[in-house]
């Protein structure tokens, strides 16, 4: 397979980042972020978005590019990370997609998945007043009558993805087997389960240590509404629940390292039966991503 594109994805907690400064020392990589969330300014300790000398030791594309009260898609993902890619080639410089939004990626590398499909506003308010009056079970229908590949793999307990998903379908028609648009090499880092969740307790506790509650008040404080999609993510909902009295800090740490847990085991679960993951052991993750990158380097120079 003659491979453009180098990929690094996993659970939440598992080290990417890490791995894609170790890169770094030996390629003049540039990374394009493919986390739903690190898209959003102001939202850095509850997103574990890169720190400041990370970013200024590589660049970094599609990371604090919106404010938190705008949503943000698969759709303008694509796009965005299109016009990046480019941009990085043009330089002579190498692009590595590092993120643990699946979604966003299969978007990327699989053409016929979104393309040519922008939001649908009128759509959207359809859909919406159908999850009021009949829920998420009442979207999955209508995804199921439109596409049934579809709905049978896709998240349902997510009505965001749910509402994307129909209007994929509505507007192109069931999915077939979508070709490859961009030829790329995905590798996973690969946990075992309870190091990944040591990790993750880490993290969170990390987290709450440095100023995840003061981050989420000055976000509330400065009018982002408590409903946004972007403060939906694990850790701002229960960061918004101390400020507001309903949960103890110590129930909120709890709370958060256990949703986090189960979202680390959803994301596990969706990419083993979506992407075609090469699956590394951290202590490999690095030299397996090396190798893949010494020759995309060497075609580029011949």
């Amino acid at each position: 397979m003659n491979v453009s594109l180098v990929v690094l994805t996993g659970p939440t907690a598992s080290g990417k980042t890490a791995a894609a400064m170790a890169l770094a020392d030996n390629f003049p990589i540039e990374v394009i972020s493919a986390d739903s969330r690190q898209v959003y300014r102001g939202m850095d300790v509850g997103t574990a978005k890169p720190t400041a000398g990370e970013r200024a030791r590589v660049p970094h594309h599609l990371v604090d590019i919106i404010a938190p009260s705008q949503s943000y898609s698969a759709h303008r993902f694509v796009q965005d990370a299109r016009l990046a890619l480019d941009d990085i080639g043009r330089r002579g410089r190498l692009p590595v997609v590092v993120g643990g939004t699946g979604f966003y990626i299969k978007a990327l590398v699989e053409s016929e998945l979104l393309a040519g499909v922008p939001p649908d506003d009128e759509l959207r308010l359809d859909l919406e007043a159908l999850q009021a009056r009949e829920g998420l079970a009442g979207l999955a229908a209508r995804l199921e009558r439109a596409d049934p590949k579809r709905a049978a793999a896709i998240d349902r307990a997510n009505p965001r993805r749910l509402i994307r998903a129909i209007e994929v379908a509505e507007s192109r028609g069931p999915a077939g087997d979508s070709p490859t648009s961009l030829p790329s090499m995905i590798f996973g880092i690969d946990h075992s389960p309870e190091v990944l969740a040591a990790r993750i307790e880490r993290r969170v506790h990390a987290m709450y240590a440095g100023c995840l509650i003061q981050e989420t008040r000055a976000l509330l404080e400065s009018g982002v509404s408590p409903d946004a999609p972007a403060l939906s993510g694990v850790g701002y909902r229960e960061a918004a629940a101390v400020l507001d009295g309903s949960l103890t800090l110590e129930e909120a740490r709890q709370r958060t390292v256990s949703r986090t847990c189960q979202y680390a085991r959803r994301q596990r679960t969706w990419f083993r039966h979506q992407l075609p993951v090469h699956w590394r052991t951290p202590e490999t993750i690095v030299e397996a991503l090396a190798a893949q990158l010494r020759g995309l380097d060497e075609a580029r120079r011949s």
